[in-house]
């Protein structure tokens, strides 16, 4: 178990507050929604702290090998095996990463994190630097993985570390160990093998003061181009206060922006759909096939500038954001820093299937009794199109959640039924699912699926978000789930965060058979991880391949 203590800390004149403080061993790790202090001691063990700044939520964990895998490799150095799982990198962090998402209700992408330790000073195993180096090596490897960013490192060296973490403030204190006490450290290190509790007395002496590990990695470069000067100046203000973006350049016209691109090399750029001279879409027909940038189309989210959008989205734009008013500050601009930041890590993909009501996949007759389940997040309407597009008239039913506002849900599903073999609507409360229909979940309501009077129905409400969305995937897959159970199939697209994973998995365990977008050919590799990695998914495939399967899947005994 953790050591406990109490921490007094002045916060001002006058003032004091009394601070948890924990001690944590090797293989141990804590969570806390609660002001706390953790701390420990690393040699060449390592620490990863993770902070989620809007919940002041935060926690740190002590890992001293990488990974189970590398402990049965080097047994002959080690000195004997090892059995607690916590005790290896592979498996404390992602516990770490995932509890901590949990608890606080938010992806990944929007944790913080800090690493220390990783020190080369287990000379009693005679592995002077490998330990270390490794132990650092697959804490920046899974935290890649999950698309957190590291905000700060203090790792590798010679010396051992005291470190201490606020949860609260996600404030990382680290002093080193003197030549004194560096016989602990080597004790401690050891200790991993032995389970010994001398770490619970190392703590001797109190850690220095303002030794932040604040270390910044270089920062996404954001080119604005808005039209409105009041837009350029909520933007800047925006996104300047994250720490991992950096507004280099304003622009008020198509021209003038082109000019900055060259000049400034931005990361992504945010772009006004209507503007004088060039409008947005134009500049970003023209902009892509010569400089494949990163772009988030801003838009007033009403129904004039829907088409202009989902234009903007076929041609590559990345994602959309709604123009910010002063008022909605506090609550718009952590989702567009959020939105802005993922779009800035995507490569920009211009090859599009082309757009037919003549389907690619000609099979045999399909089970049209099954019903298909689909959702999808960043880059979804195109996704969607390119599967749909390519599937023959006679398809089961489909009931589709594609996180989209309001206004523009009909547009889209306007749009794909200019495009498909079949019909595709915007759902209604009530709507009956049958065969040769597709069914769009409206933005801003929830969509379930129920039995009814002739067969299975969709229910439309305005039950609260879930995942943060409102339409959520997981809403609709976990009434597929209860209802459909094994005659059901479940596909998750391209998306940013992990809405519909849960679902997923319940829908596997009921019998369903499931499909999840490659990493290769999504735009946002962060619904179909989250899926794949909780187990929740039969088979993954490229965009591409997903007719194919389904229709394969259909027109088989599977599912039947």
């Amino acid at each position: 178990m953790a050591l406990h203590r109490s921490l007094h800390i002045f916060e001002g004149k006058g003032s004091l507050t009394l601070i948890r403080l924990i001690n944590i061993n090797v293989s141990e790790l804590v969570i806390s929604e609660e002001p706390i202090v953790i701390s420990t001691i690393l040699g060449s063990c390592v620490s990863v702290c993770l902070h989620y700044p809007e919940m002041n939520v935060g926690g740190m964990n002590h890992f001293a090998l990488p990974s189970e895998k590398y402990a049965r490799a080097r047994q002959d150095l080690l000195g004997r095996n090892v059995h607690d799982p916590m005790t290896f990198g592979s498996t404390a962090l992602p516990m770490l990463i995932e509890e901590l998402s949990r608890r606080s209700e938010t992806s990944y992408a929007r944790l913080r994190a800090k690493i220390v330790g990783g020190a080369a000073v287990v000379e009693a195993l005679k592995q002077s630097s490998e330990i270390g180096a490794l132990n650092i090596a697959v804490a920046e490897a899974i935290l890649k993985k999950y698309g957190i960013p590291i905000i700060g490192r203090d790792v590798g060296g010679t010396v051992g570390r005291k470190v201490r973490f606020h949860t609260e403030t996600g404030r990382l204190q680290v002093a080193p160990v003197n030549d004194k006490k560096s016989s602990t450290i080597k004790a401690i290190n050891k200790s991993v093998f032995v389970k010994q509790t001398v770490l619970k007395h190392a703590y001797a002496s109190d850690l220095r003061p303002n030794l932040d590990a604040d270390a910044q990695p270089r920062r996404k470069r954001v080119l604005i181009v808005d039209d409105s000067k009041t837009i350029r100046i909520l933007l800047t203000r925006i996104l300047g206060q994250d720490p991992l973006l950096e507004v280099v350049g304003t622009a008020s016209d198509a021209i003038e922006a082109e000019a900055m691109i060259s000049r400034l090399r931005p990361d992504v750029m945010t772009l006004d759909v209507h503007m004088p001279k060039i409008d947005g879409v134009t500049f970003l027909e023209n902009l892509l096939p010569k400089v494949p940038l990163p772009v988030v189309m801003i838009t007033s989210l009403n129904i004039e500038e829907s088409g202009s959008v989902l234009r903007a989205l076929e041609l590559g734009a990345v994602d959309y954001i709604q123009k910010p008013k002063m008022e909605e500050l506090a609550s718009l601009g952590p989702i567009i820093c959020e939105r802005v930041r993922t779009a800035a890590s995507v490569r920009v993909k211009l090859k599009r299937l082309k757009c037919t009501r003549t389907p690619r996949i000609q099979p045999a007759p399909l089970n049209r009794s099954v019903i298909v389940a689909i959702g999808a997040s960043t880059g979804g309407t195109e996704a969607l199109k390119d599967v749909l597009v390519a599937l023959p008239k006679d398809i089961p039913p489909i009931v589709i959640v594609q996180h989209i506002p309001a206004v523009f849900s009909l547009a889209f599903a306007n749009r794909l039924n200019e495009l498909c073999a079949f019909e595709v609507k915007e759902a209604a409360h009530g709507d009956l699912l049958k065969p040769g229909l597709v069914l769009i979940a409206p933005g801003g309501r929830q969509m379930a699926i129920a039995p009814g009077p002739g067969g299975y129905q969709v229910r439309i409400s305005n039950d609260p978000p879930v995942n943060r969305h409102k339409p959520s995937v997981d809403y609709l897959f976990d009434s597929v789930a209860a209802h459909v159970g094994k005659k059901a199939i479940g596909v998750i697209l391209t998306g940013m965060g992990e809405d519909g994973a849960k679902g997923l998995f319940r829908m596997k365990h009921t019998g369903a058979r499931t499909i999840a977008q490659d990493e290769a050919s999504s735009v946002v590799y962060g619904m179909p991880r989250i899926a794949f990695e909780s187990g929740a998914v039969d088979e993954v495939h490229s965009l591409d391949d997903i007719p194919e399967v389904l229709v394969k899947w259909l027109s088989g005994k599977i599912a039947a």
